[in-house]
């Protein structure tokens, strides 16, 4: 038999190899994600988009994706003229045009409707865009609309490197 003394401190080394014997469930796999991404930006090669029976486009068409400026223009962010443009937008230098419309004018030209918002403002814009390649360059005519019969010159710009 044993001792009181003995089994007293038996008891607590006994609870904790109980503890131990205890099998534990695997921690669970954690769950794999598939992460997707989409190239949303057009290049020149990009298929042009969808165009509706309607005559209008689904997006601007990727001849006209990039960054432009002034003839004059750096081509730097901070530059007055820089206009950046994509599939849906349009980036000026303290604004954003979303495009709520896209139609084809004449002479390869495109006529874009714009949702705007810039410095706390928000409104509606409408500019026609047309390419020229002249003077062995590149340029973006660009026209402010809605009336773009008045006599006036479009504001030329460069592109601006990739």
């Amino acid at each position: 038999m044993m001792p009181k003394t003995s089994l007293a401190v038996a008891l607590p080394f006994l609870a904790l190899a109980a503890c131990g014997s205890e099998t534990a469930e695997p921690p669970a796999a954690p769950a794999t994600v598939e992460v997707v991404t989409a190239d949303t930006e057009g290049t020149p090669g990009d298929a042009p988009p969808a165009t509706a029976t309607d005559g209008t486009l689904t997006a601007i068409p990727a001849a006209f994706h990039g960054v432009w400026d002034a003839e004059t223009g750096t081509c730097d962010p901070a530059s007055d003229l820089r206009l950046e443009i994509g599939p849906e937008t349009l980036g000026f230098y303290e604004s954003q045009g979303t495009v709520t419309d896209v139609t084809k004018g004449g002479d390869g030209a495109i006529v874009i409707a714009l949702a705007m918002e810039g410095e706390g403002e928000q409104w509606k814009q409408t500019v026609k865009l047309q390419l020229d390649q002249s003077n062995d360059r590149e340029w973006l005519l660009y026209l402010p609309g809605p009336d773009f019969d008045a006599v006036r010159q479009p504001i030329r710009r460069k592109r601006c490197p990739a």
